[in-house]
């Protein structure tokens, strides 16, 4: 800006009369009179300065005018925009004109087309959610975002569009998975269309931007279409000789490949560039759970191309991400479906909750070959031959997933790993495979699953947490899009926390998102408002089913809300712990506070060696690890230690975090982010209690409510039958699946009535004595004893825990 200041003011000199000491003589030359030296400057240079002169001059008389115009155009705005409100106002705030458009209708011209293309194509005779509306929305050439829930129809919103107008669909989605099985559905209904990944060998992506070019079908696909829809006269098809009707990509082809963007350029230029499709439109934003670069570079096409309509798809899209969606892609600000204001975005959302998937969360044993087991168990005592996806942490979780549960099953799942680490080949065969039903269980990280189409995924299984419930929500969403019950199950340790708290340690809102996804996962209240809390801004608020409890999750089923703990006592002691550990410069983590509580290891803890003035790397020998630890009266500090069952302490550990009475610290390796723990800034609020006044129940009930749900050690099944029945490592039909994992049995095991009342019992597992509610243990299996689920001090995390 300083540069163009100076340019300004040279101007002005230049354009200004000649300065007082300068005068014409005769000749018409310019002469210097203040320093009694003549300057003569020639006529034509002269000339030259007045002509620029006056072109100066004429160039400022605009300006103000200009300036005039501006001025009197605007208060002509502002006159009307006036005018307009005090009519609207007169008419009476109830009004129910509508200005804009309304897509939610159905008498549109292009309504029974996409009717009869939805039929004869695709066989869907009727629409769900929000589809109809974004078609017509689509076929008017509207910009649009789309926020619809996981299985809730969003690739058929355009299409359905693509395949009823002339030109080609541009969609650009994330994953290789994705989009394979995208055009694997639509190359079997006779739709034309093609893939450009790493794996599309150059002579096939040269014949397809070829195509893209010119607008026409290649010889053989013209044929292969023509004779895929000649039985079906349908008058869809008018526009299939067009060529390629939709071409998917992926961000990196958009971002890295001029070759794509010139036969896209082409397309355009020719008119022949129907819509821009962005899916899984999150991927924009760095406050979306799965922030891609690239996705960030998406708004080249919106300047390449801006007379195109772009569609935005997505299942998670908070209002932060939402406004960085429009700002990254270059959209307009956005406007209501059902009266869209011209010069829009439209925002499309659906209702949040699908009532065929049950959600529950379960204890997952501490050993991870005992996690194996119990995950093999559920899934042959449930979903024996059924497809589903066990969605693990890392790319070495997946591979070790993988293998054990072939070995545990003795072959009988059949097996494989998907992850980001596997070349294009691989991931598109293991993806066929699963499919086509040759492979039963995928084990993979997230970078399997957005838009996965298959309809008949019985179940998906969490081997940990996700980073955000965001992701849960969308990654559970593979899971019956038939609309047949299904099953989700998050097999969950407070451990963790501390885990997923290291990886997100360096993102804007990973700490906020993870407590999110904790909050669930340890949460007694129904799962369907948890996600409605959640969501609260993101979908349809007509969706009056959000403030009820959905009666299927297992909070719900179990009744666990009465299985709260009152843990305020216990919680004191623990910050109590805290407080002495951190005072002598305690380096604490999760397991070490947890250990210390519980009296293990004669209270030592390790020291900061920094805090502690030693020198900074590991002790070489005993005597200075000694000298390192801290020691802790656990008996003058907090009165004794807890009794509790380590699952249940690491709970409450947990649920400090997430209630600020505890806060986490980070500390940076070279290999990883290590997490420890603090006071938080609530901790105040119950130290400021003398221990010895809290045997006094009227002193107890000062401190700030503490409940806890003891964790559950049991899945169930609702997709195969109304029966729920047990399969974990503590359920007690695991000796019947160990026979099955032993024998490799062909069918599930069957419904006995002597093995469906025991497993009611295992389930329920609760009953009420003196006015107490109480946790039943359930009947010791092999696989619990043999994994030593029984803790060195404390009851058994299946014990009865008696509730307040």
């Amino acid at each position: 800006m300083a540069d163009d200041f100076d340019i300004d003011s040279d101007f002005e000199v230049v354009s200004s009369a000649p300065p007082s000491g300068l005068k014409r003589n005769g000749s018409g030359s310019v002469t210097s009179g203040s320093s009694g030296k003549e300057i003569i400057y020639d006529q034509e240079v002269a000339a030259k300065l007045g002509e620029l002169d006056v072109e100066v001059e004429s160039v400022h008389n605009q300006i103000a005018e200009l300036q005039k115009l501006k001025v009197s155009l605007l208060r002509e705005r502002r006159t009307i925009y006036i005018n307009y409100l005090k009519t609207v106002q007169q008419e009476g705030s109830n009004s129910s004109r509508k200005l804009g458009a309304d897509y939610t209708l159905v008498s549109f011209s292009w309504s029974d087309a996409v009717r009869l293309a939805a039929l004869s194509v695709f066989g869907i005779s009727s629409f769900r959610f929000c589809q109809e509306a974004v078609i017509n929305a689509a076929m008017d050439r509207r910009h649009a975002v789309v926020v619809m829930p996981t299985g809730g129809g969003k690739s058929l919103c355009y299409q359905l569009p693509a395949i009823l107008n002339p030109g080609v669909t541009l969609v650009v989605s994330p994953l290789i998975s994705l989009m394979t099985d995208q055009v694997l559905h639509l190359q079997e209904v006779g739709i034309e269309s093609e893939l450009l990944c790493g794996s599309t060998s150059r002579e096939d992506s040269n014949a397809i931007l070829k195509q893209i070019r010119l607008g026409t079908c290649s010889e053989g696909r013209a044929s292969a279409s023509s004779s895929s829809t000649k039985s079906r006269d349908t008058g869809w098809n008018q526009h299939q000789n067009d060529g390629i009707k939709l071409l998917y990509v992926t961000p990196e082809r958009i971002a890295k490949s001029k070759t794509c963007l010139s036969a896209l350029q082409s397309a355009y230029e020719q008119g022949r560039l129907s819509r821009i499709v962005i899916d899984e439109a999150h991927c924009c934003s760095q406050m979306g759970h799965d922030y891609r670069p690239d996705y960030a570079k998406l708004s080249l096409l919106r300047r390449l191309f801006p007379k195109t309509p772009v569609i935005c798809l997505t299942a998670t899209c908070g209002p932060k991400v939402l406004k960085e969606i429009l700002e990254i892609i270059d959209l307009p600000p956005i406007t209501e479906p059902d009266n869209a204001a011209p010069m829009r975005t439209i925002y499309f959302t659906a209702p949040l909750f699908r009532p065929n998937l049950l959600y529950q969360v379960v204890q997952r044993p501490q050993q991870a070959n005992a996690a194996s087991e119990a995950i093999v168990d559920y899934i042959l005592q449930h979903h024996a031959g059924h497809s589903g996806i066990v969605y693990c942490l890392s790319q070495a979780d997946t591979e070790a997933t993988a293998k054990s549960l072939t070995e545990v099953s003795n072959g009988r799942i059949k097996t494989s790993r998907y992850h980001a680490g596997l070349d294009d080949e691989s991931k598109q065969l293991i993806h066929t495979d699963w499919r086509t039903g040759r492979i039963q269980v995928v084990c993979a990280t997230i970078a399997f699953g957005m838009g996965i189409d298959k309809p008949d995924v019985r179940f998906v299984i969490h081997a940990c947490i996700s980073k955000s419930l965001d992701g849960y929500y969308q990654e559970t969403g593979r899971a019956g899009r038939d609309g047949q019950n299904s099953d989700c199950v998050l097999f969950y340790r407070p451990q963790d926390a501390i885990r997923m708290s290291s990886l997100v340690a360096g993102e804007p809102t990973g700490q906020e998102k993870l407590s999110a996804m904790l909050e669930y996962a340890q949460s007694a209240r129904c799962r369907r408002q948890l996600f409605a809390d959640y969501f609260s801004d993101m979908f349809d608020k007509s969706d009056d089913q959000r403030s009820r409890a959905c009666e299927i999750c297992d909070n719900c089923v179990g009744n666990r809300s009465t299985l709260l703990m009152d843990a305020r006592k216990e919680m004191y002691q623990l910050l109590a712990i805290l407080a002495e550990m951190c005072r002598q410069g305690g380096r604490i983590t999760l397991t070490s506070l947890s250990d210390v509580a519980r009296g293990l290891g004669g209270g030592k803890f390790n020291l900061d060696p920094n805090l502690a003035g030693s020198k900074k790397g590991k002790a070489n020998s005993s005597s200075a690890n000694t000298a390192k630890a801290g020691v802790l009266d656990i008996q003058a500090v907090a009165g004794g230690k807890m009794t509790l069952h380590r699952d249940v302490v690491d709970r409450l550990i947990v649920h400090g975090i997430l209630s600020q009475l505890i806060e986490q610290s980070y500390s940076a390796t070279a290999y990883t982010v290590n997490v420890y723990l603090e006071l938080g800034p609530k901790a105040t609020r119950f130290l400021r209690h003398p221990l010895s006044t809290l045997s006094v129940p009227a002193q107890l009930e000062k401190l700030p409510p503490v409940q806890i749900l003891p964790p559950l050690a049991t899945a169930t099944a609702g997709a195969k039958s109304t029966v729920k029945r047990s399969a974990s490592s503590a359920g007690v039909t695991s000796s019947e699946t160990e026979m099955q994992r032993k024998k490799g049995c062909s069918e599930a095991p069957s419904d006995t009535p002597g093995s469906t009342a025991k497993s009611k019992s295992s389930a329920s597992g609760d009953s009420k004595s003196n006015g107490s509610v109480a946790r039943k243990s359930a009947p010791a299996s092999k696989l619990a004893t043999k994994n030593g689920s029984q803790d060195s001090v404390g009851a058994s995390a299946s014990d009865a825990i008696v509730i307040d």
